[in-house]
Parts: C-alpha cells; structure tokens; sequence
C-alpha cells in the first residue's frame, strides 16, 4: 500500500475518513486504498496462489511498513493531528459544520460527507514492528508498553490503548502490533484549524460512541485490551472456548484457551475500535463556548446505530435535491465510498465487519428501506476466517429474495479476495455508466439534527 512517511498503520480509520471526506469536499473522488499498479499486479498473483502464501507476503509487506519502537517512543501526538490536518490543506472557505469524535470508518465518513464539513478523528492508531508470534500477550505487551509510556508522558491529552486481537487480526498480528492512542483534550493544531474553517456561530458536531469492552488498566491513561468487535463477547476472549481453540487448531497455533494479564482485574472501559474516550467532549464544549460555537453531542449506544443515521440522513438529503434511489450499498470495515454514494444516487449501509453482529443488523435495517431498491453487496476482502465469520451463503440469504448484485469478493474466494481492495468501486461504478452522474446533494444541519432520536443524548 502507498502509505509512506504515514505514522499511522494502513488499517486505521482515521486517515481513511480525513483523505475521504476532504475528497468529497472538493469533489475529488478517493478511495480508502491507493494502490500503484505493480500492487495491483501482485494481488491478482497472489488471488491465484494458496492463502497462506497470501497472508506471508502481506504480513511481510505490513511488517516493512510498520513502524520501530526507537520511531514510535519519538511522536508526539501533535505529529499525528498535523498529518490529518494535512488532508485537508487545499481547502478553501469555511464550513457551517466541523464533525469530530470517533472514527467510525463508513458510518463517520458519509455523515460528515452529507453534511458537507471535515471530520477531525479522536483515535489514531501505531502499527509497531514486532508481533507476538504463537499469540503470545507477553510479545504483544514488550512491544507496546514503552511505546504508549514515552508518548503518554509526552502528550498529556491522550490516553493510550493497546489492542491485541489474535482472532480477527490473528494472521497480522504475528508481525505487528497495535497500539491506539486517544484524544482526551483539544489539541493545538484542532483548535487552531476549527478556528480557521468553521463559520461563526458554526456548530461542532461530536460523535459519541458509548461502544464498551472490557480492558485491563496498566496506569491512569494506559489500558491492554484483548479482542475486538464482532461475533465474540469480550469475555470469551478472556476465558477461551471450544470454538475460539478450533480455530487456533485450524491456523497452526499452539495457545488454547483464552488470553489475559495475571494478576490485574478487567475493567468495563470505551471500546479501544469505536468507542469515544471521555475528556475530548468537555474540552470541544468549553471551546466552544469561549469562542461563540454551537455544541451538539450525538450519543449512541453502538458504532451500527450511526450507520442507521448515516442512511437517514442520505435518504432525506436525496429526497430534498428531487434525486431518484438507485439502490442500497452494502459496505463493509474498510470497504466505503462516500462520494459514490453521493454521486450515483445510492443509500449507505455500512458494516463494522464480516461477522454474525454485522448481519443481525443489515437484515434488521434493510426492513427499512424500500423492498424494490437493488442491492450492491461488497463482501468484505480479509484474509482471516474466524469463527463468528458469516459464510457467502448467510449473507445472501439476509436480502431476503431481493435484487441484488455483487460488487466485492466473490463466492470463489471470499473472504480472500485481494482483488476486490481495489476493484469493487470500479465494480459498483459499471453499472451506472450509462447513467449521468448526481452533483454530490448535502443536508443542512438542522434537517440532519431533526434525524437523530430523543434519547440518543441521554447517558450510556
């Protein structure tokens, strides 16, 4: 992947939503993956070759990329606000509506597209080289422990999350590891750019995600976290399970059982992926409070119930511009493009990932949307199959007898499909090439605001 002189690890959220949204902002279509052509050249090969030699070359490729200790123990938190800062560098004017808050992939990048105003992330995330090979927490833990203690005494607003997952990233986390840092006030570089690109008497809008897990706390801002978002319960992670040890079995592991931090007591603690650390909120009001801003806070209890509103708000923004619906996308993690949607007419339904979670929630939504919209289904291209993985054959029996095409990974090699990264926008795009494209339509606040329920303010 073309992401060099980038601290943060390819598969972070945040630089995805920034580069997207200020695309969609200057009308320049983006996607989340720039791959040059000799990279392209090299998944077609590897679709050819066995999945494990798949998954080889790309841990080797993500491990060059990553970053060193010596590197990582040197940023501050103020390099990495500047380089999503960067993303929108060419803009021009200002904007009535500055969202800022938790990355949440799709659900964050086509609110803030449809509202027409950047997205400044609270989360970025360190890929670290060096792995923890037989899923070993201690290797995990030796590997991010200096890095989030020399960036937390640096950078006082943060605090920091290390994020071992040996399920879902179990492939990649043999040679990487993560760690998540999280603002926690308003840095300079945020203040700095708010003040310059928000009308006065603008509004911040702050996405609030009370998505919670259990963590282990090291020190007042610096907390482990085993597992992530899907199918499995944290818990499970921490105790083991039949399912969880079949699994390890099947992908050559050694551990079995579960995986936790002797000795330390797991706390209920924001989500390290999606949920909202306390501190950013109060300081973004204060801010605007001072400086003659609005303030609105949208609180969910589930990083899905954004991508809920995130469909409303398109839906109403394409009723209000006379724009007929030419169908529902089904987007997946890091599978989304807002400026398609805008452009070709179609509503958003964003997946956290490919697992039993992400399906319960589009055939609940996809009964409120109109039965005779076609489908565009881009099934998600990983290269792991864990145990709460829906099969090709659950997701198509979730459309529920309707229209629908296939626009990602195919039967043939789901989930593996390396191709589709880079394919399934150009996929999606052919079937509307004989039609003229939308000028890009957005909703006002006011309107966006008249969307969001009651309670969706009240406390977690």
């Amino acid at each position: 992947m073309s992401i060099s002189r980038s601290y943060e690890s390819a598969e972070s959220a945040s630089p995805s939503i920034s580069r997207l949204v200020a695309g969609v902002l200057s009308g320049e279509h983006r996607q989340v993956f720039q791959f040059n052509i000799w990279e392209r050249l090299g998944m077609h090969v590897l679709n050819q070759l066995p999945v494990s030699f798949a998954q080889s070359i790309v841990r080797f490729q993500f491990g060059l990329l990553s970053l060193s200790g010596n590197h990582a123990r040197g940023l501050s938190i103020d390099s990495l606000v500047e380089q999503r800062l960067r993303d929108y560098q060419s803009l021009q004017g200002q904007f009535p509506v500055i969202i800022v808050g938790s990355a949440l992939a799709g659900a964050a990048a086509h609110i803030a597209s449809v509202l027409r105003g950047p997205f400044l992330p609270q989360p970025f995330i360190l890929g670290l080289r060096g792995g923890a090979p037989g899923e070993s927490i201690k290797r995990h833990i030796d590997t991010t422990t200096p890095v989030a203690e020399a960036v937390i005494e640096r950078s006082k607003g943060v605090r920091a999350i290390a994020h071992f997952d040996p399920i879902h990233d179990g492939w990649l986390t043999r040679t990487v590891s993560h760690l998540r840092l999280k603002l926690i006030d308003l840095p300079a570089g945020y203040r700095s750019f708010i003040k310059t690109h928000l009308t006065p008497g603008g509004m911040i809008l702050y996405l609030d995600c009370c998505a919670q897990w259990l963590q282990f706390p090291l020190s007042d801002r610096f907390a482990y976290q085993i597992g992530g978002w899907g199918g499995i319960p944290p818990e499970e992670y921490l105790t083991g399970s039949e399912r969880i040890d079949r699994f390890l079995h099947s992908v050559g592991s050694v551990h079995r059982g579960g995986w936790e931090l002797p000795g330390i007591d797991p706390e209920w603690a924001p989500e390290s992926e999606w949920g909202s650390e306390p501190g950013l909120d109060h300081a973004l009001q204060g801010f605007a409070n001072k400086h003659g801003y609005r303030f609105q806070r949208i609180r969910f209890s589930h990083p899905h119930d954004f991508s809920r509103l995130a469909l409303s708000a398109h839906r109403r923004a394409f009723e209000q511009a006379g724009i007929s619906l030419r169908g529902i996308l089904i987007e997946m993690f890091t599978q989304y493009d807002p400026f398609a949607v805008l452009e070709l007419g179609l509503l958003p339904l964003w997946l956290i990932f490919n697992t039993e979670d992400s399906r319960a929630f589009l055939m609940e939504t996809l009964d409120l949307v109109p039965r005779e919209l076609p489908i565009y289904f881009s099934g998600l291209a990983t290269l792991s199959k864990t145990p709460d993985m829906v099969s090709w054959e659950g997701w198509i029996s979730a459309f529920q007898e309707r229209a629908w095409v296939n626009v990602g990974a195919g039967p043939r090699r789901y989930p593996e499909d390396l191709v589709a990264l880079f394919r399934w926008t150009k996929r999606l795009q052919g079937h509307f090439r004989d039609m003229q494209p939308n000028s890009l339509p957005g909703l006002a606040i006011k309107d966006f605001l008249d969307l969001i329920p009651v309670d969706s303010i009240s406390t977690c």
